[in-house]
């Protein structure tokens, strides 16, 4: 469920069921000032502001209350802060109203209490009001049992009373006071739930009780609770519960909150007669979901509440999954928004991809006219770091301004005005945008950058034409305005990079020369060359030329293949380098043609081989790490045992290629071609595989862990035995592909077809296959996937036989046909998944999920179901159980087809 909201109100939603019937209970959380003008805080605020406040921060429990309730969290503060024995407090919220008295710490000397310890502060919570462990309504607190303190064992008296029954005597056990939440285990709400019994268990589990009381999920104590709920802009006063504030007082915002869902619904279908022809159709409905101001939350000492509205709506799923999207919004009471205007926020946040960011900006949409965009109060940290940015800020801007005028000064003291002449003063540095002008400025912002980029563009238009003219004029034979431009437009970085340290030093040696024999020395020539400093920096800028191109060669344009008159020469030159034992680094081979040579066992490594032809070479055993072989041919080269650790080849023709045993270590294969190649053994750990096509590979037994392979062809190939231990594998053909006895354990599978592969024997231990994977006719005999996550995947017509899915998740799985013949599928869930005309025979089922499974015509014969459950099933008269065991089992509720059926109700689009 995509939920659309501003960053001003908080959303808790809950799935529940009552009576065979699924609900969506909704809250829309306000986070609100006690004192100064209305506003919203933001949600950060909340969740920042709650964790110190409560010891478990839950304000609601999402399911909608039967009466409205007010909760404080809060202290008793004597009055003027001076320590006082006893503090009276009061709190009205409306019409209800609740004294207490707070005493300090006593405790009982015989059946004398001793005098209350003067305060100045102290916090209500349960353990201050009357209770002890053994106390039901109140475990937590005081009074009811001896307490050790240094050694003594004493009995203490609660600190906090109501005025008409207070503890004047030990045996007296009164009502605890406080205005906290009251614990759902406790009797005051347990006696609530309603009756669960056989009959329950057998028609209504796992929803609530058929007598449940809704008070239940009513958190305060009884007298903060009220008949009906609560309005906008309700009073307020608290006595004795501010440290500076003796009183108080005020009306809460006048602030309505209003949910909406985008629901999919089922919709009768219409025969040729105009009448419902029994089946039904899949639609989308936008409907409102009517809140109330149930429940007030109260913060005194900070001056904060929390308004929360909460409503419910009947779903057809028990997750609801039938929710594609919530809105919520809020509105100043009595002006109301249309549902068209909440549905139309929804389309431009969800649908209309290429605006929606400038969408989500638009908060003002959902919230209410007139809102305040000041930005909350910043936390004590945030703040400092915020006036320190905020000073930086200011003494930047005076250095530029001193800067400016000292500048202008010297224009002006040289009888100029500088106001022509002189630099331009800087403006003054300008505050940060509101939320409420983000999105015009952003819009601006995109529209300047496009002016921008046309107003560029055209400038080098402008320019190229008159370039384009002049050499046009000066008639260059071979070469026109045309030609350049072709040059221009394609100008990118071909080839590896010409700049060493060697030759840039022998053009400056030469350069001092030829100044000398005319007569001339100069001095910057002659102090560069022999500048050992300068030169360092050169050989260290040739070093990161060379490492970028390594790294990046395969993202270039190809370079183009050698002069054939220079071909024969090159073949010769890494004859004589490899006879010499020459580095090959220092060697630029690019694009040639080192076809059917006998390279077995060459140091070729660091090696510039972009576009090179190696077609038919033997390579066993050479060292080409760290080389470029980025578009390179080598169609049937042998590079059996290899090193070709960290080289690059992107892009490169690899087809038929055998490289059995070869270290492709954090290699680059982006975009290479290795069909039919075979690369058994082969280590690939951290090579970088995308888009790389594997058609026919033979990959038994690879080393490729942490591997990631994007939008790469892996169609037929075979990764028998590949070790592929958490790999990434992202939007892959493996239709006919051989993974079987593959170590594929924590690897994840993200939109991956694999139609037919064979994952038989292969260990996919807390494997990942999601967004949308396809594994119809994919074999798993004997794969061991415990904790396998395969939620919404297509696997018609899987074979599973004797897998071991251990707690593996198939939930949402289309399982047509499938086979799970001795399967061990203990705890594995298959819920909401279509079994449809599945084998499970002999299968381990035990305690394994089918909850709104379709198991129609599936094959259970002597299944292990014991302790599974099958509640709310579809099947039907074909499902075969002969000599299953199903002790245990599960199969209440039972599934009614009516619920498929969404009724409409409330504002509806």
């Amino acid at each position: 469920m995509k939920v659309v909201k501003p960053g001003k109100l908080s959303v808790v939603t809950r799935c529940f069921e009552h009576q065979r019937r699924h609900h969506l209970g909704v809250s829309v959380l306000a986070f609100v000032p006690l004192t100064g003008p209305s506003n919203l805080l933001s949600e950060i605020s909340l969740w920042t502001f709650m964790p110190a406040r409560l010891e478990v921060p839950v304000l609601d429990g999402g399911v909608p209350k039967s009466r409205g309730e007010y909760l404080v969290d809060g202290f008793a503060h004597s009055p003027g802060g001076a320590p006082q024995p006893a503090v009276p407090i009061r709190v009205r919220v409306g019409a209800l109203e609740k004294t207490l008295n707070v005493y300090g710490d006593r405790y009982w000397r015989g059946t004398t209490p001793t005098e209350p310890q003067p305060f100045s502060q102290m916090r209500l919570g349960w353990d201050r009001a009357y209770g002890g462990p053994d106390f039901p309504t109140n475990p937590l607190g005081k009074g009811d049992a001896e307490v050790e303190i240094q050694q003594v064992m004493i009995r203490p008296l609660p600190n906090v009373e109501y005025p008409r029954q207070l503890v004047d005597s030990p045996r007296k056990r009164p009502e605890p006071a406080c205005m906290l939440p009251i614990d759902i285990s406790w009797p005051q709400r347990t006696s609530l739930a309603g009756t669960y019994d056989g009959a329950w268990l057998e028609n209504l589990f796992p929803g609530l009780a058929a007598d449940v009381d809704w008070s239940i999920f009513n958190l305060a104590a009884r007298d903060q609770q009220r008949e009906g709920f609560w309005a906008p802009g309700e009073s307020f006063r608290f006595d004795n519960m501010h440290p500076q504030l003796p009183v108080l007082e005020g009306q809460l915002p006048r602030y309505v909150a209003r949910t909406f869902i985008k629901r999919k619904v089922f919709v009768p279908r219409l025969g040729e007669d105009g009448q419902p022809s029994g089946e039904h159709d899949e639609a989308e409905r936008f409907t409102e979901i009517p809140l109330a101001l149930q429940t007030l939350w109260f913060f005194p000492d900070a001056e904060r509440a929390v308004m929360i509205f909460q409503g419910s709506t009947m779903i057809r799923e028990e997750d609801g999954a039938d929710v594609l999207a919530l809105v919520a919004a809020a509105e100043n009471e009595g002006q109301p928004r249309s549902v068209e205007h909440y549905h139309q926020a929804l389309r431009d946040r969800m649908v209309d991809a290429e605006n929606a960011g400038i969408a989500w900006l638009r908060e003002h949409e959902l919230l209410p006219e007139g809102l305040s965009d000041q930005p909350d109060a910043l936390q004590s940290e945030e703040a400092e770091l915020g006036k320190h940015e905020a000073l930086m800020q200011k003494n930047m801007h005076n250095k530029a301004v001193a800067e400016a005028e000292r500048a202008r000064g010297i224009v002006a003291a040289c009888g100029l005005d500088p106001d022509v002449h002189g630099p331009l003063m800087p403006e003054p540095p300008q505050p940060p945008p509101t939320p409420a002008e983000l999105p015009a400025l952003a819009i601006k912002l995109q529209a300047e950058a496009e002016a921008k980029a046309k107003e560029e563009k055209q400038w080098v238009e402008d320019r190229l034409q008159k370039v384009e003219a002049m050499v046009d004029e000066l008639g260059i034979p071979g070469f026109t305005g045309a030609d350049l431009r072709a040059e221009t437009v394609a100008a990118a970085p071909v080839g590896p990079p010409t700049f060493t340290a060697a030759a840039q030093l022998a053009s400056i040696v030469a350069m001092a020369a030829d100044f000398r024999s005319r007569g001339t020395v100069v001095d910057e020539l002659e102090e560069m060359s022999v500048d050992r400093e300068l030169y360092a920096r050169w050989e260290a800028a040739e070093l990161k030329m060379r490492e970028g191109y390594v790294l990046t060669a395969h993202l270039q344009s190809p370079a183009p293949g050698m002069d054939e008159a220079l071909l024969p020469a090159a073949r010769e030159r890494v004859i004589r380098a490899l006879a010499a034992g020459e580095d090959f680094a220092s060697l630029n081979l690019t694009g040639a043609d080192l076809s059917n040579m006998d390279l077995r066992g060459a140091k070729l490594a660091g090696a510039f081989f972009e576009s090179a032809r190696f077609d038919g070479t033997d390579l066993s055993d050479a060292d080409l790490s760290g080389a470029v072989l980025a578009h390179a041919s080598l169609r049937g080269t042998k590079l059996d045992r290899a090193n070709l650790r960290g080289a690059n080849l992107g892009g490169s023709k690899l087809l038929e290629v055998s490289a059995q045993g070869a270290d492709l270590s954090k290699s680059v294969l982006a975009g290479a071609d290795l069909s039919g190649a075979s690369i058994c053994g082969a280590k690939l750990g951290g090579a970088d595989l995308s888009k790389a096509a594997f058609e026919g590979t033979d990959a038994s037994g690879i080393q490729a862990e942490d591997a990631i392979l994007l939008e790469a062809e892996i169609s037929g190939a075979r990764f028998a035995g590949a070790k592929l231990k958490g790999g990434s594998f992202i939007k892959l053909d493996l239709s006919g592909a051989d993974l079987s006895g593959a170590d594929l354990t924590s690897c994840t599978f993200l939109s991956c077809v694999a139609r037919g592969a064979n994952f038989s024997g292969a260990t996919l231990t807390n494997a990942r296959f999601v967004e949308s994977c396809v594994l119809d006719e994919a074999k798993f005999i004997e794969a061991f996937m415990p904790r396998c996550f395969l939620r919404g995947t297509s696997m018609i017509g899987c074979e599973l036989s004797k897998a071991t899915l251990d707690s593996a998740d198939l939930s949402s799985c289309d399982l047509t046909g499938a086979r799970f013949y001795q399967a061990i599928a203990r705890e594995t869930k298959f819920e909401k998944a279509d079994l449809s005309d599945a084998v499970m025979l002999s299968a381990n089922l035990m305690h394994a999920s089918f909850t709104n499974a379709i198991i129609r015509g599936v094959d259970l014969r002597a299944c292990n179901l014991h302790g599974a459950d099958m509640a709310r099933i579809r099947s039907d008269e074909r499902v075969q159980l002969d000599e299953a065991l199903l002790t245990k089992v599960r199969v209440n509720p039972r599934h009614e087809p009516n619920l498929e059926l969404e009724a409409e109700d409330g504002n509806t689009v």
